[in-house]
């Protein structure tokens, strides 16, 4: 990896490794190989339970920006999708997508009362309209309220973050049993799903703090000091609403909010398209490529695993642009960004395999790609490498 890398100056770690090597030897996880922690239900040993917690990150600040500039209150919808799916993709990676899930929130803000009034109400509109669109497909959210706090000492601007917790029964898991041949196919960040109203630029919800830095003019410095660090954390040149050619269309700010897709309709998608041929013991991973980007699929399977991926997508217009303003080099790109590839699938080179994700592909109207293959370099090694070869060089990670 290079040296220089803007995401880590502006004091981000873009693949969390640290955290994981500290907290490692005292998680309980039965699972090893998968992509989140499992244990055993302790009322129901025939099944496996797990919680996850996250949210939309420093991307509620864009969001803030986007207001302030256009008085769309709506705005602050898009931070529910992004805060559910960063957890309910993860855990969908892993096959919770049959069993209810318990959801709650927690919003902690540094704001007036109106404001913080009309952010809880459009969360609320947007909590009931994700509960619906999941109800639509099968899958059953309990949401048990939370918690919203005044924190004008330890916030800036706000946070919202969500915890679920959910069940699987084992048959359905996704452990992470990648084997030496296996295929590696790839979803797409970008286009627009069957459910979405506008296109989706890919974003998700990393690499906001370096985004936004490098899109974002100068003159927000002055004009909003609440909504940065200090110094002059914005250094682009464009206003939120800016259409530069390269985006086809969408704004600047339309695309630095795109709402993180509900990878979890996908990964549903996908099991019932292999449950339906008898092919869902041929699923051996799923990565949701958020923190790590393109090279998070790391955290799937045992030590040991080389993800070659050597036929990437050239990147959607949103990652070229944050490329050519800010400078960084591709290499650390595909590490901070997923640069187009939403979740990775990785199971058996088999064409009953490859026509189900087909299948789920054209349900969801999103574009599927073969991105590569698995290889078993090492049984002792812990960790796994990633080599991309794309359009704008070729690494290992």
């Amino acid at each position: 990896m290079s040296s220089k890398n803007q995401y880590r100056e502006l004091g981000i770690d873009p693949d969390k490794q640290s955290v994981r090597k500290i907290f490692e030897a005292i998680i309980d996880n039965e699972y090893k190989g998968a992509f989140v922690n499992i244990v055993t239900d302790p009322f129901c040993p025939s099944r496996a339970l797990t919680q996850h917690q996250d949210g939309d990150g420093s991307k509620f600040v864009q969001r803030l920006l986007h207001y302030f500039e256009s008085g769309d209150k709506t705005v602050f919808r898009g931070m529910v999708d992004d805060a559910l799916s960063m957890n309910t993709g993860d855990i969908a990676a892993c096959g919770f997508v049959f069993l209810p899930w318990l959801v709650t929130d927690v919003l902690n803000v540094n704001f007036p009362k109106e404001l913080k009034d009309i952010i809880m109400k459009e969360v609320a509109i947007r909590l009931a309209e994700l509960k619906k669109l999941y109800a639509d497909h099968g899958i059953r959210i309990v949401l048990l309220g939370g918690e919203t706090a005044d924190l004008p000492d330890q916030v800036r601007s706000g946070v919202f973050d969500i915890a679920i917790t959910a069940w699987a029964n084992k048959k359905d898991l996704i452990t992470g049993n990648v084997q030496d041949g296996d295929e590696i196919y790839g979803f797409a960040g970008d286009g627009r799903a069957v459910w979405e109203e506008k296109p989706n630029s890919s974003v998700m919800s990393n690499g906001s703090t370096m985004s936004r830095s490098r899109l974002m003019s100068r003159k927000y410095n002055a004009k909003y000091p609440n909504l940065k660090r200090s110094g002059d954390f914005y250094k682009g040149q464009f206003n939120y609403d800016d259409r530069p050619s390269i985006l086809e269309g969408m704004s600047v700010g339309e695309v630095l909010i795109s709402p993180t897709r509900q990878w979890a309709l996908v990964i549903r998608e996908i099991m019932n398209s292999l449950k339906a041929v008898k092919a869902l013991h041929m699923l051996h991973g799923i990565s949701m490529n958020t923190g790590g980007g393109a090279t998070k699929i790391k955290n799937v399977g045992k030590g040991g695993i080389l993800y070659i991926k050597n036929r990437m997508p050239l990147a959607p217009p949103l990652f070229q642009l944050i490329q050519s303003e800010s400078g960084e080099e591709w290499e650390n790109m595909y590490q901070i960004f997923n640069c187009g590839i939403g979740i990775d699938v990785v199971g058996e080179d088999n064409p009953i395999f490859s026509n189900a994700l087909k299948k789920a592909a054209a349900k969801c109207e999103l574009s599927l790609y073969i991105l590569g293959h698995c290889e078993r370099f090492s049984k002792t090694r812990k960790d796994n490498i990633v080599e991309l070869d794309t359009s704008y060089g070729c690494w290992q990670y």
